[in-house]
């Protein structure tokens, strides 16, 4: 039997984690394709900025993950072993009116060595992947029984791994109507159970870098506040240390509430001067209120990002780990049809490539549910999810 070619838009987790299970099972003509311009990696990604002269790296997005399922701890151990992941060791807990208190049920979290842009980078070294490749079309060829991928040719099956504003239009004139009725979107900071669509939030991230240590006793909190949701300090997190330069200077990543980000929402393409600096003044404002650090000391260095489809807030009541439709070829992964977290993202990408081989070989020709019914999600912020891990391990056994 032939080999069948797959084409994976979106070169995020679940694409990558795809198009690996993929090769495992004996399909290896599988493309990635990703727009990211130094790689792909969606939400596991990571900023690497010149300070002063010296390279410094923010997690812009994802901060962290757990392992709760035995299929994406394998995917971990595998992680480890290439050196991509390690344990994050620093206090993490809730912040609340400047009082932090340590999360007892974290027993394990994990992040990429030099930062998240490492998961991916693993992920994409043994497999086809295209970056900074745009995918302006694509169109089910019902007569050969065969997508059409823009210019980049023909192909067996066809993957969106990726959601938000690209995904709809990209499948709103595919040929395959319920696939599209699952891909399309409704941007907001609340979840309106009657809406039959899936929901995401939009999340501004402030990267910010002081000459000087605040001196927190924690690296990671998820902060009660109406502007602030979310901080870390980078320079802890990676072990990344100036000391011996006599520098104490510190990186810190800060998300927004979803309620701030739909207050101060604009195209995350093209954001206003104006714009950037009220949401950095307000952003910085709020770290000084919630750490209760009497003078932040002035920045070094500034930056607001906007993710203008951060984070979903329902997933698939029915809980299917992927969708697939058979008749067409055509199947979508992703965490926000699972869990919005990595393991979700992963857990999806390995149940979709395992539908596509059983299809394949004629084992199961049937396809998953189609119709959207949603249910709202668990998640606290973009990329960190802290869960009550079922499953332990030490790293020097991964």
């Amino acid at each position: 039997m032939s080999q069948p070619s797959v084409a994976i838009i979106g070169g995020g987790v679940a694409g990558l984690v795809c198009a690996n299970r993929l090769q495992q099972l004996g399909i290896s003509q599988s493309t990635v394709f990703d727009t990211g311009k130094h790689g792909p990696g969606g939400r596991c990604s990571s900023r690497v900025v010149n300070i002063g002269g010296k390279l410094h790296v923010f997690d812009h997005s994802a901060q962290y993950f757990t392992v709760s399922d035995s299929r994406f701890a394998k995917i971990v151990s595998y992680l480890h072993r290439k050196g991509a992941v390690k344990q994050w060791k620093g206090k993490i807990g809730k912040l609340s009116k400047g009082s932090f208190e340590e999360d007892k049920n974290l027993s394990q979290a994990f992040v990429g060595r030099t930062g998240m842009h490492d998961i991916p980078r693993s992920l994409a070294e043994n497999i086809n992947v295209r970056v900074n490749t745009w995918v302006g079309n694509v169109s089910w060829e019902d007569s050969i029984k065969k997508w059409k991928v823009d210019k980049y040719g023909m192909f067996d099956y066809l993957v969106i791994a990726h959601n938000g504003k690209c995904a709809d239009r990209l499948m709103a004139s595919a040929g395959t109507p319920q696939i599209h009725t699952l891909t399309q979107v409704r941007f907001s900071d609340r979840l309106n159970v009657r809406d039959k669509r899936m929901h995401l939030c939009s999340i501004w991230a402030l990267l910010v870098s002081f000459p000087r240590s605040l001196e927190l006793k924690y690296e990671g909190a998820h902060v009660e506040d109406e502007d602030i949701s979310w901080l870390a300090n980078n320079t802890a997190k990676l072990s990344v240390s100036d000391l011996a330069t006599g520098s104490q200077v510190e990186c810190w990543t800060v998300f927004s509430t979803r309620q701030f980000g739909t207050r101060h929402k604009c195209s995350q393409e093209n954001i206003p001067p104006n714009v950037e600096r009220e949401v950095t003044e307000k952003l910085l404002a709020g770290v000084q209120r919630v750490t209760g650090v009497a003078q932040l000391p002035p920045p070094a260095y500034t930056r607001v990002q906007l993710w203008g489809a951060a984070l979903p807030l329902n997933v698939l009541k029915t809980r299917e780990e992927c969708v697939f439709d058979g008749l067409h070829n055509v199947g979508i992964c992703g965490d926000w049809l699972t869990s919005p977290c990595v393991q979700g993202a992963a857990v999806s990408g390995l149940a979709l490539a395992e539908k596509i081989h059983l299809h394949h070989v004629g084992t199961n020709k049937s396809s998953t549910s189609l119709v959207p019914e949603f249910q709202a999600a668990d998640g606290e912020v973009i990329g960190a999810f802290p869960v009550d891990s079922s499953i332990q391990f030490q790293p020097q056994s991964l």
